[in-house]
């Protein structure tokens, strides 16, 4: 270029408007002329002439040119060059004027570079260097308008999301999205562990769980499963740790009593629960709700020869009472449950017993009486504790077979006095030969006989849960409709899932779950082919009638659809099993944040004269866990009923029966009437009442109470199930809390 033609094109470019221009085509792209007249604020009338003049001088100097056919300027490669010119000029002129500095997200301040900008794109967001070039020198341009001293690193990183916006780089400015928490949140959130009487470490916790949850929607899903979350359609229960750990481990605790735990084996029974104890709290850390010890009563038998009953009733109070007094004061994320048997199993007489010292000694039906000494204790442990304070940790399920009816009567009546003094115990029925357990949430794992501990060493590893009102609101009652948005619905959960097992897979595979993997170094533990994932719903009984007109309770057409629907979803979940290699289970599970998140979504989108919901249209819950709403007004025996339909097509559900606790004792009836419900096909079931703890003189009363009845304190903890589980009604979730007065308890005198 010679001196001419160089004097021409700084010519040019030395008119505020023309270089405006040039910037302006450089970051839209080609324009046509009336948008370009626009964006510089030229009126279109009074100074046309004066533009064409501009347009005429950036084309002859070769800085911008015109596609005739499009009618639109672009910038050329030297009015590129002359932006760039022009910025690093201003860059300088501004360094001179007063220096620009960035408080950094590492707790510095720094100078500002652009350079920095480009990296970030590049590393971050894998822009192209020369785009990456392009964008930080429009962000810069745009910061040094804002005369502003000391900048930020998110305000900067919000100008170059709002260029990557305006150049329709979306996929871009995903990548480049920073996670964290507003400002306000994390103040919100010190007022509400303030309010709760929660300590430091929730505030922790749910400041980390934000971080996670927010990198699992925006990279670990795919988009369309995570819009199908964010709008309602599904609900991810237990995002945080959607990439991290399984929800719940069923252990195989023969395999520390024979080896030990960073210790050598037990060598008694004191020492057996220590190991217990610790293999739980190390666990916890990787895994997100329920660790399950099956046949607890069964594996520990051995550990009962030549010991004493006072002796090994004073170690079980102290298992019992250890895990329940952190559990007041800091209700727990990750709960124990044991899985107690009336006699040994038949698939279990044979099989060698574990005993002192990790040595192996004949067989578990050797050790059938100590078995049924230790749940005996169990239970009268329990019966002690509760006189102190509410037993919320461990949970004990009763695993009732056919059997025990008629042989374990009298220990089957002692539970049930158990139940009726506390509501502890949960019950789950199996066949005599049935080889199975399940959670305290209801999700029941099974096999033969012949492979009895595949159900152990894993566990339901995430559950999805899916709107099914929101179904029925868009078939609009035509049955095919609904029929495609179902198994359109299921698929994304599936998918969801499918990316679980993936980042499940991967954190066992380079040592992410340590525990979960080789606890003791070599043996791997975790036992990846015997897991399962759920997909559960919400809103059975409100999709019901929404889209036949009538509830479950009250019309045979409404109980044909709701098992229809379940039929359709069990097929679907084979088919989805074997196309994604994934072992699904369709269950009936309870969730307060699935059930408030979704009626509320759906409550603000579709309107009051719409959407079917408990509760109120301000605080609105589906029904969860359940057919059947708690607050339905219907006979015991009809809600029996119904309730066992379903339970003989998804085992893996439960059935709480809320009662009146001041007008409870009859045990012998209470016990006929859960042999009527294992009869009907209930297969999970437990009575439950409302309890009221006083921290000053540690007594437990029956009923939710605001003022001791015995000291006068108001110092006191109201505690009921939700979730299948006793928790302070402080923590429940705002939604049900409100509407518990309208639950339906029965009088089982």
């Amino acid at each position: 270029m010679d001196a001419q033609k160089s004097s021409d094109v700084f010519d040019a470019a030395s008119s505020y408007i023309r270089m405006e221009i040039l910037k302006l085509l450089n970051v839209k792209g080609p324009l046509p002329y009336t948008e370009i007249m626009a964006a510089v604020n030229l009126d279109p009338v009074r100074d046309a002439g004066k533009f064409v003049y501009h347009l005429k001088s950036l084309i002859a100097a070769g800085l911008i040119s015109l596609n005739e056919k499009e009618k639109k300027y672009n910038v050329t490669e030297l009015g590129r060059m002359i932006v760039n010119f022009s910025r690093n000029i201003e860059e300088y002129i501004a360094v001179k004027k007063g220096k620009m500095f960035v408080r950094t997200s590492r707790f510095s301040i720094e100078e500002f570079n652009r350079e920095k900008i480009v990296n970030s794109l590049v590393n971050e967001a894998s822009v192209p260097y020369e785009l990456a070039q392009e964008i930080a020198a429009e962000v810069e341009e745009r910061l040094i308008k804002l005369g502003t001293k000391y900048l930020t690193a998110p305000l900067i990183r919000e100008f170059v999301n709002s260029v990557l916006i305006e150049k329709k780089l979306e996929e871009y400015r995903h990548k480049l999205t920073r996670l964290g928490m507003p400002v306000y949140d994390v103040t919100q959130l010190f007022n509400f562990a303030s309010e709760k009487k929660l300590n430091v470490n929730f505030i922790k916790e749910k400041a980390g769980e934000a971080v996670i949850k927010e990198y699992v929607l925006l990279n670990a899903l795919p988009r369309e499963v995570a819009d199908a979350h964010l709008s309602g359609n599904i609900h991810l229960n237990g995002l945080t740790n959607w990439i991290l750990a399984p929800n719940e481990v069923r252990h195989d605790i023969r395999f520390f009593l024979k080896k030990g735990f960073n210790s050598k084996p037990p060598k008694n029974f004191r020492e057996a629960l220590m190991v217990l104890r610790r293999v739980f709290y190390s666990f916890s850390r990787e895994i997100s709700e329920e660790q399950h010890f099956d046949m607890f009563n069964v594996f520990l038998a051995p550990y009962l020869v030549n010991a004493s009953r006072e002796e090994v009733k004073e170690a079980l109070y102290q298992f019992l009472e250890d895990f329940n007094v952190l559990t007041i004061f800091n209700p727990p994320v990750n709960r124990l449950s044991l899985g107690l048997e009336f006699s040994i199993p038949k698939f279990l007489e044979n099989v060698e017993a574990v005993t002192l010292n990790g040595e192996i000694k004949g067989v578990y039906g050797d050790y059938a009486q100590e078995a049924n000494l230790l749940l005996d204790l169990i239970i009268d442990v329990a019966l002690e504790l509760i006189n102190h304070h509410p037993l919320i940790n461990p949970l004990l399920i009763f695993k009732v077979r056919d059997k025990d009816f008629q042989d374990n009567y009298s220990m089957l009546l002692k539970c049930h006095k158990l139940a009726v003094e506390s509501s502890i115990p949960y019950f789950a029925f199996l066949n005599d030969n049935e080889a199975a357990n399940y959670s305290s949430k209801g999700v029941k794992l099974t096999s033969s006989s012949d492979f009895w501990d595949v159900t152990l060493n894993a566990g339901n590893a995430g559950t999805v849960f899916i709107n099914l009102p929101r179904i029925a609101y868009e078939a609009k009652g035509n049955d095919e409709q609904f029929k495609e948005l179902l198994i359109k619905t299921m698929n994304l959960a599936a998918e969801a899932l499918k990316v679980k097992k993936t980042y499940l897979n991967s954190a066992l595979n380079k040592g992410l779950l340590p525990l979960l993997s080789k606890p003791l170094g070599n043996t791997f533990y975790y036992v990846k082919d015997n897991e399962v994932y759920t997909i559960s719903f919400v809103g059975l009984n409100e999709t019901a009638i929404t889209h036949v007109g009538t509830g479950v309770n009250a019309d045979e057409e409404a109980l044909k659809f709701v098992i229809n629907t379940l039929k359709i979803m069990v097929n679907e979940a084979a088919n989805l099993s074997k196309k994604l290699d994934l072992r699904l289970l369709i269950a009936q599970l309870p969730s307060d944040e699935a059930s408030t998140r979704l009626a509320k979504l759906d409550a603000e989108k579709y309107g009051q004269l719409t959407v079917r919901i408990q509760g109120s249209f301000e605080k609105p819950y589906y029904t969860d866990g359940t057919v059947l709403p708690a607050s339905l007004k219907i006979p015991l025996e009809n809600r029996i009923k119904i309730e066992a339909k379903i339970h003989n097509i998804l085992e893996s559900s439960s059935l709480p029966i809320y009662f009146e606790t001041k007008r409870f004792n009859n045990i012998e009836n209470l016990l006929k009437l859960s042999r009527n419900a294992k009869d009907k096909g209930v297969k999970f079931m437990f009575y439950t009442g409302d309890y009221s703890y006083c921290f000053n003189c540690s007594r437990i009363f029956p009923g939710i109470l605001y003022k001791c009845l015995k000291c006068d304190t108001s110092d006191l903890l109201q505690i009921a199930r939700t979730e299948n589980m006793f928790t302070p009604l402080t923590l429940w979730a705002e939604a049900k809390r409100k509407d518990l007065e309208n639950r339906i308890c029965y009088a089982l005198s």
